[in-house]
């Protein structure tokens, strides 16, 4: 399944076995003291995209946010996960009221931007009519610089640790949360479950780890980016 994957990116795979810094190490890591919330995507009553044997999305995504938040906890960074279980945010009133999914999306975003996070990933999945369509993408918001270069950071670690893809970072105005939570703010679409090699990958616990490490090590490099001192011989 992964036998085009390059060897570079094994190397670095390699490392979340043997190296993930605990959080005595992580001031020299660029994460510690970072707050990060992890929204994994759908929930409860929304099961968002399927497999086309009906294996939901929102399995995949507490999985991965779950494997991400250990890192980032390890590397010294307080993580919050908008969701935990197989539920979501919508109240009862409005669920009964027909308006669950406005009052998800509202209330994920009244509770990343209660935390005042320095960094937002959403993790979602993707899905097409057509099964050829494939590959991991990061999603930002239009005019958002901060969302824009982790998103793009985020994509090239995809582009070294995941199935092969072709896709870029691209920029929307319309993603609810994205237009609504500051700062790097970053949607994480980790492959089509619509296409069999892609789902088959997603569903396993071994892809699932490589996806939560790629978007472990973008945070890593956008942190570390942000705090690099000047480089002196910069005119």
């Amino acid at each position: 399944m992964f036998a085009r994957t390059s060897l570079a990116a094994v190397a670095a795979f390699i490392l979340l076995f043997v190296f993930v810094p605990t959080s005595a190490q992580a001031d020299e890591f660029g994460l510690a003291h970072k707050t990060i919330v992890i929204d994994a995507g759908h929930g409860g009553p929304d099961g968002g995209a399927e497999t086309a044997d009906g294996r939901p999305e929102k399995v995949v995504t507490l999985a991965i946010a779950k494997k991400l938040q250990v890192l980032l906890q390890q590397a010294g960074a307080t993580v919050y996960m908008t969701r935990r279980s197989d539920d979501d945010l919508a109240s009862d009133l409005d669920q009964a009221m027909g308006r669950r999914h406005q009052s998800d999306l509202r209330n994920r975003t009244r509770f990343a931007k209660s935390k005042a996070p320095d960094a937002f990933v959403s993790v979602h999945c993707n899905a097409s009519p057509s099964p050829l369509w494939r590959g991991a993408h990061t999603i930002f918001m239009k005019d958002n610089p901060d969302g824009e270069q982790l998103a793009k950071m985020m994509q090239i670690r995809f582009k070294e640790l995941l199935l092969p893809t072709k896709r870029e970072a691209d920029d929307m105005d319309t993603l609810y949360l994205l237009r609504r939570i500051p700062g790097p703010t970053v949607l994480a679409e980790v492959g089509f479950l619509s296409n069999p090699e892609e789902a088959s990958a997603l569903h396993t616990e071994k892809y699932q780890q490589r996806i939560a490490f790629a978007i472990y090590l973008s945070l890593l490099d956008y942190f570390q980016q942000a705090t690099a001192p000047p480089d002196e011989d910069a005119s």
